[in-house]
């Protein structure tokens, strides 16, 4: 029998249960069960329109079995996207993109008006209001006092020194602080706290840099040296080659324009690189973490910038203003 969770908003006084998909994704499924229960920040598609979604405070690694295309899926479909954060995606809407999802559920059908009230007001918040509307999503028939789940975020090696466990320690509670509260480095880049940090008396082009590198940093960079960790033909001194060639350029940018903490741990993570001392599973602990961390970074940088602006000035013209999914011929 496929598995029940609960998806609530407090801050609406609504929720929602869900079914998963456990004859289509076990394993993906699986990763998210043992993970709840936990809070994130919702967050709202910018492109593809009828969807909200929150960066889970887990990784995934699971094979996906079952894919569809979002703009053929039904309201109400759970996705989850490992390679974009790691995120649990609710539709509520029509969706404007031929991409494949991984399916991960279904919502119930009577609680679809519900996700529909929900993502308009996530939709409102990622444009215009920026009110922050928090998410808890737990397994049903769990008490609602239980709290977010405390066991182990990420596997910790069963040898790993001390040095190595304190850098990864350090990262995953800056990652669970960052589920419910915006992390004081992001506030200060967004609302101009970098003395100067800007040219001609600005700072939105910093702010722009901050969320394009975060964003790129945990999805698209992090992420994949994460799975690459995974495979047994890279050694571990191969993966930190990869490492260095591309972590500096993000780090280092992003501590100029004000994530300082984030650059420093950067740092100390490439001496313990320079020793060419740490283990692969050392190593692969500590992307992971990194990973974990920069991704509910990400989240903020995501939700706080100012969408809105492109609703006063890049408007469609009526020719095509309207999605329509094409099939292939």
């Amino acid at each position: 029998m496929n598995r029940k969770i609960l998806l609530e908003w407090p801050d609406l006084g609504l929720s929602a249960h869900a079914t998963l998909a456990d004859d289509k994704n076990p394993e993906l499924c699986d990763d998210l069960w043992n993970a709840l229960p936990f809070e994130s920040i919702m967050n709202n598609a910018v492109v593809t329109d009828g969807s909200m979604y929150c960066w889970a405070p887990m990784l995934s690694f699971a094979p996906v079995r079952h894919k569809e295309r979002i703009d053929l899926a039904p309201i109400g479909r759970l996705r989850y996207s490992q390679n974009t954060g790691n995120k649990v995606i609710v539709q509520y809407g029509a969706c404007n993109e031929d991409i494949m999802g991984a399916v991960l559920g279904q919502v119930d059908e009577e609680d679809i008006p519900t996700l529909q009230r929900v993502g308009a007001e996530a939709c409102s918040a990622i444009f215009m209001s920026k009110r922050e509307i928090h998410v808890r999503i737990s397994r049903c028939g769990e008490a609602q006092e239980t709290q977010p789940s405390s066991r182990s975020i990420l596997q910790k090696p069963a040898v790993c020194r001390e040095e190595v466990a304190q850098l990864a320690q350090e990262l995953i509670e800056l990652g669970l602080a960052a589920t419910h509260s915006e992390p004081e480095e992001h506030k200060g880049v967004r609302t101009g706290q970098n003395a100067g940090m800007g040219s001609c008396g600005q700072y939105f082009s910093t702010w722009e840099f901050v969320y394009s590198l975060t964003r790129d940093l945990s999805m698209y960079t992090l992420y994949p040296i994460a799975r690459l960790c995974r495979d047994e033909q890279m050694g571990v001194r191969q993966l930190e080659r990869v490492y260095m060639e591309i972590d500096p350029t993000y780090t280092n940018l992003l501590g100029s324009y004000g994530m300082r903490r984030l650059r420093e741990l950067a740092r100390v993570f490439r001496g313990m690189i320079a020793q060419q001392t740490l283990s692969k599973e050392e190593f692969r602990y500590l992307i992971d973490a990194f990973t974990f961390y920069t991704n509910m970074l990400a989240q903020w940088s995501y939700f706080y910038y100012p969408w809105g602006i492109g609703c006063a000035c890049f408007r469609f013209d009526e020719e095509h203003r309207h999605y329509t999914p094409k099939t292939e011929d």
